[in-house]
């Protein structure tokens, strides 16, 4: 019997077979989600610097080991990092990290520069929904795209949260959510985001960046957003 596309797709969502490798996000829910952490940049690679002695490196590991630690006190979440000291990962060598471990949803993050001295906060960047398969109108390539979409508009709706939450540290800065081919990100099948924390060239940024306190809050800004995405799934 000849189906077309749609009828195939039906009858396959119906008999509740999957032809696809399911992302994280739709595997039936692990007792604990696992989260990664991306503290970006790492030995030779300092990314940008902050001041003569402090760079984005030191920054992104700093905030992401606060990050698991406030999670720990969380039954809802494991925490994980693709790196746990000062050395350098290619991001190859991080994709490829993430995708052994299989998260339910993955957090890079990093410090903004440039623009000059008065561009200041954060922004939060997520996959373009213009990235699409091999354009085929095949039933495999119609079904990759209903995936794809879907983890996409997860991590919007992870975006939005983290967007909501460090709005405590950084009133009225949120340079908004933007679509962009991170190349961190690329063929990631899970929530996936990358968070730019201040600008190491706007001098009140750079003061809140180095300090313990504020890196506290901004894991707890961070925390607070994770848990509110996978209470909210």
């Amino acid at each position: 019997m000849n189906r077309s596309p749609v009828e195939t797709i039906l009858f396959l969502l119906m008999a509740g077979i999957f032809i696809l490798t399911v992302p994280a996000w739709a595997q039936p829910q692990q007792a604990t989600p696992l989260l990664v952490v991306d503290p970006g940049h790492g030995g030779t690679d300092g990314g940008v610097k902050i001041n003569e002695r402090y760079q984005e490196k030191d920054a992104t590991l700093a905030i992401a080991s606060l990050l698991q630690n406030e999670l720990a006190r969380s039954a809802a979440v494991t925490v994980q990092l693709t790196r746990q000291a000062d050395r350098l990962m290619t991001t190859s060598e991080r994709r490829k990290a993430v995708r052994a471990l299989q998260p339910a949803l993955f957090i890079s993050l990093h410090v903004n520069g440039g623009f000059g001295k008065r561009s200041s906060g954060y922004e939060v960047y997520f996959p373009g929904f213009g990235s699409k398969g091999s354009g085929g109108g095949g039933t495999t390539e119609i079904l990759k795209d209903m995936v794809r979409n879907k983890y996409l508009n997860e991590s919007v709706r992870l975006a939005q949260s983290l967007q909501r939450n460090l709005e405590d540290v950084f009133p009225r800065k949120g340079r908004g959510l933007r679509e962009a081919p991170i190349p961190i990100l690329e063929g990631l099948a899970m929530p996936a985001v990358v968070v730019e924390i201040g600008f190491a060239t706007n001098p009140e940024d750079r003061a809140k960046i180095m300090n313990d306190k504020t890196q506290r809050a901004i894991a707890q800004a961070l925390s607070r957003a994770v848990l509110e995405y996978l209470n909210n799934r």
